[in-house]
């Protein structure tokens, strides 16, 4: 079956299960246009009441689909996932269309310029460097439900605001709504791993609730902050090069966590604790990656690997850009 067809058939799967449960609404499919141009198809339900609505995007299930998973269990996949993000979003069109009550809920954040050419023609933007500041609605109920909603020139109109004053508004809110978090790449991947770890363990066993790690993984039978210690100190052992020093700049929700870089002040204030320029690699819309500036490692090569991991590691809608940036503290500010 090929995608168009699998898509179809979601829908037909997903129509009956929204009647049978007594789900209100018309269950649409849509091509969505997300960052650098990405197009995907999405399912969701337009409600009665203009509420906001999950949108599920559908490739990774085709994917699962591919791989031998029946096409039944997929729907009903989707379908549970749908309404577990239902539960906590309560924005509805008024609310969309109340400037008062949105105003603090504008955020920015950064993606490649070239790359969405298309797009920003319908969208307040900044250009700087080769990148473009974008602004979202950043609506969040809960921990397990958050979404967005971009800004487009029409919403200025409707709203009778210039780019101006929804500039200064993303300015100010957004290091509030999106608290900025830097750490070194060890602590990051260790982080990681230990999340992994901790979900693999709860999924199995969930009564235990967080006591010990399972005997089945890596370090089996030790307490939680046992194993975390374990992981940090593998994670030391396997740095790439000690005269290397890497640090993480993102948000506290680890989502378009590139855009903290220009929050103002923070590269100015980490620049002169550490007494050094900064190379900046825009690993991806999410985050980039801050190494000192000194005479180890050559501009090229930096640009070389970030090319690599675009071409092969990232998805195109998280590619942020293909090349380093730096910062001068002297000057305090990023040079391309």
């Amino acid at each position: 079956m090929n995608y168009e067809n699998f898509v179809k058939k979601i829908h037909g799967e997903f129509e009956m299960l929204a009647e049978r449960k007594g789900l209100s609404g018309r269950v649409v499919i849509r091509d969505i246009v997300k960052n650098n141009n990405v197009h995907l198809k999405s399912i969701s339900v337009v409600n009665d009441e203009n509420r906001a609505t999950p949108t599920i995007y559908l490739e990774s299930y085709y994917e699962e689909f591919c791989q031998g998973k029946d096409i039944s269990d997929i729907a009903n996949e989707i379908f549970e996932m749908y309404i577990m993000n239902s539960c906590g979003l309560n924005f509805s069109m008024e609310d969309f269309m109340n400037y008062s009550y949105i105003k603090n809920k504008i955020a920015y954040k950064v993606i490649n310029y070239d790359m969405n050419r298309e797009m920003l023609k319908t969208v307040p933007h900044l250009h700087i460097l080769d990148l473009a500041i974008v602004y979202n609605i950043v609506i969040e109920e809960d921990a397990y439900n958050s979404a967005t909603a971009m800004i487009k020139k029409e919403h200025l109109d409707m709203w009778q605001v210039s780019k101006k004053e929804i500039e200064e508004v993303a300015l100010t809110n957004t290091p509030e709504l999106m608290p900025p978090v830097i750490m070194r790449m060890e602590d990051l991947l260790a982080e990681m791993i230990i999340n992994d770890i901790s979900m693999q363990w709860d999924d199995e066993d969930e009564q235990e609730q967080w006591d010990f790690v399972k005997e089945d993984c890596a370090y089996g039978g030790h307490p939680k902050e046992k194993v975390s210690e374990y992981v940090r100190e593998e994670i030391e052992k396997m740095k790439y090069d000690d005269k290397i020093d890497m640090y993480v700049l993102t948000n506290e929700k680890r989502i378009n966590g590139a855009g903290t870089m220009f929050y103002d002040g923070l590269l100015k204030k980490f620049a002169d604790k550490i007494e050094k320029d900064l190379i900046i690699i825009p690993s991806s819309v999410h985050e980039v990656i801050l190494i000192p500036k000194d005479n180890e490692i050559s501009d090229e090569e930096i640009n070389e690997m970030i090319g690599e991991v675009n071409e092969n590691e990232l998805e195109t809608v998280e590619i942020l850009s293909n090349h380093m940036y730096l910062y001068c503290r002297r000057d305090d500010r990023i040079y391309m």
